[in-house]
């Protein structure tokens, strides 16, 4: 007998619990860069890909633009 902490769960109740997971993931929210110059649209707390800054501070180089 195999001792193992959890219990066995059903395949219809693991497919069921991971489509309410994956329900609710959904797609990221985007919102504008806080850099006026910039305002590229961005997934919220995230680098700006276009002009490199996050909270205020330079944390990637900026893409070339061009």
């Amino acid at each position: 007998m195999s001792s193992s902490m959890f219990r066995r769960r059903s395949r219809a109740n693991v497919r069921a619990h991971r489509a309410r997971w994956l329900a609710q993931a959904g797609t990221p929210q985007l919102t504008r860069c806080p850099d006026p110059a910039c305002g590229a649209v961005v997934p919220r707390h995230t680098a700006c890909p276009e002009c490199g800054r996050y909270q205020g501070r330079q944390v990637l180089r900026p893409r070339k633009r061009g």
